[in-house]
C-alpha cells in the first residue's frame, strides 16, 4: 500500500510540468503562426512582437531567421544582421542547404550597412547615436541607411553634434570633439550713469500705397496640378488593391512585388496631392482677384505679413 502511494505521487508530480510544457509549446506554436500572418500582411512591427514571444516561449533557430526577415523588410539592416548570425549560430548552420540560405540574406543584409569611425582627439567621451550611448570614443560603428544624428558627449564640455545621412554600404570617418566649458570670472558691476534726456525723434510720413497680390495663374496652375495627381492617386490606388486580392488569391513573391510597388507609387502620388492642395490653400490667401484691397500697407508692411505667412504655414 505505501509503495502505491509512493507511486501515485510521483506520478501527479511529473503530470504537472509535462502538461505545463505542452500548453507552452501550443502557446509557442500559437505565437509564431500570429507573426507569420502578420508579416504576410505587411505588419513588420508587430510580427517581431509575435515571433519574440515564439522564441520565448520555445527558442528555436528558424524563429531568429524570421525576426531578421522583418528587420529586413524595415530597413534595419544592422539588426536584421544580428538576428540572422543568431539563426546560424543556434542550428541553421547544421542544416547545409538552410546554412547557404541564411548565409546570403546575410551577405546581401551586411551589403546595406554603413560603417562609421567617430574619432574624438584629447579627452575623448561617449557617443551618442540618435540620442542612445553606443560606448566611448573612439570606436567604429555600424548604422543602418538615412539621416542620424552623431554626438560625443563628455562632463564638463559643450557636446559636439553632426547629423549625418548615410546610403548604406558606405566607410566614413568623422572627428568630433567637445569644447571644454570655460569658468567664467565674476563681472565688476560699475555704477550706473544717468544718460541725458533725448528728444523724441519726431515719426516719418510713409507714402501709402496699393496693396498688390500674387498672380492668379500660380493659384490656379496648383489647383489642377491637385486635381490631377488626386486622380493619378486614386488610379493607383485601385490597381494597388487589384493587386493586393491577386494576391491574397494566388500568394507569389512577384505578386507580392508588384503589390508593394503600387502601393509606393499610390502613397507617394497621395502625398503629392497634398502638399498641392496645401501649396493652392497658402497661395490663396496671396493672391489678387481684382476685388479691391481691404487696407493699404507700404512696402515693408507686405513683406512682413508674407514671411509670417510662409512661415505660419511651414
Amino acid at each position: 500500500m505505501l509503495r502505491f502511494f509512493l507511486l501515485l505521487t510521483m506520478a501527479l508530480s511529473l503530470s504537472g510540468p509535462a502538461a505545463a510544457r505542452v500548453s507552452q509549446r501550443k502557446d509557442a506554436k500559437q505565437s509564431f503562426a500570429r507573426g507569420t500572418r502578420l508579416f504576410e500582411r505587411g505588419e513588420y512591427v508587430t510580427a517581431i512582437a509575435a515571433f519574440e514571444r515564439a522564441y520565448e516561449l520555445k527558442p528555436h533557430y528558424a524563429v531568429q531567421c524570421s525576426i531578421a526577415l522583418c528587420h529586413q523588410r524595415l530597413n534595419r539592416f544592422v539588426e536584421a544582421a544580428a538576428h540572422f548570425r543568431r539563426c546560424l549560430k543556434e542550428g541553421a548552420s547544421r542544416r547545409r542547404a538552410k546554412a547557404a540560405e541564411v548565409r546570403r540574406s546575410l551577405a546581401r543584409v551586411q551589403a546595406r550597412i554603413s560603417w562609421v569611425e567617430v574619432k574624438s582627439p584629447g579627452k575623448g567621451g561617449t557617443v551618442h547615436v540618435d540620442g542612445e550611448a553606443r560606448g566611448p570614443a573612439p570606436q567604429r560603428m555600424p548604422l543602418n541607411p538615412g539621416r542620424h544624428v552623431l554626438e560625443v558627449r563628455r562632463e564638463g564640455a559643450t557636446p559636439a553634434r553632426l547629423a549625418l545621412k548615410v546610403l548604406g554600404g558606405e566607410e566614413r570617418s568623422i572627428t568630433l570633439v567637445p569644447e571644454d566649458v570655460e569658468v567664467s570670472q565674476p563681472a565688476v558691476v560699475e555704477p550706473v550713469r544717468p544718460e541725458p534726456i533725448k528728444p523724441e525723434p519726431q515719426p516719418v510720413p510713409v507714402k501709402p500705397r496699393e496693396r498688390r497680390g500674387l498672380s492668379q495663374g500660380w493659384f490656379w496652375t496648383t489647383v489642377a496640378l491637385t486635381v490631377a495627381l488626386s486622380g493619378a492617386a486614386a488610379a493607383m490606388g485601385a490597381l494597388t488593391y487589384t493587386a493586393h486580392g491577386d494576391y491574397n488569391e494566388a500568394p507569389t513573391k512577384e505578386g507580392y512585388d508588384t503589390f508593394v510597388q503600387r502601393r509606393l507609387i499610390t502613397n507617394i502620388l497621395a502625398g503629392a496631392a497634398v502638399a498641392a492642395g496645401v501649396t493652392g490653400t497658402v497661395l490663396f490667401f496671396y493672391t489678387d482677384f481684382g476685388g479691391p484691397a481691404r487696407e493699404e500697407d507700404d512696402e515693408a508692411g507686405l513683406a512682413t505679413r508674407v514671411v509670417v505667412g510662409i512661415r505660419g504655414t511651414f
